[in-house]
């Protein structure tokens, strides 16, 4: 693997690593105590601490077929 392929690699690996504060001292276990009854609601919890995965549009996704 050449040295692009290899930095293409980490970054995609990068964008994935969503839970990379998950297992941390300031990890925010019982952040949601009940679930929300709203989008909104969901989203101030995002806003507070970033859980969920990034979004990804279909046209920036490669297919490995």
């Amino acid at each position: 693997m050449n040295k692009k392929d290899k930095a293409e690699n980490q970054r995609i690996i990068d964008s994935y690593d969503f839970l990379a504060n998950a297992a941390s001292t300031q990890d925010c276990t019982g952040l949601i105590p009940s679930l929300p009854t709203s989008r909104e609601e969901l989203d101030s919890y995002e806003e507070v601490y970033h859980y969920q995965p990034p979004k990804i549009s279909p046209k920036n996704v490669k297919k490995d077929l």
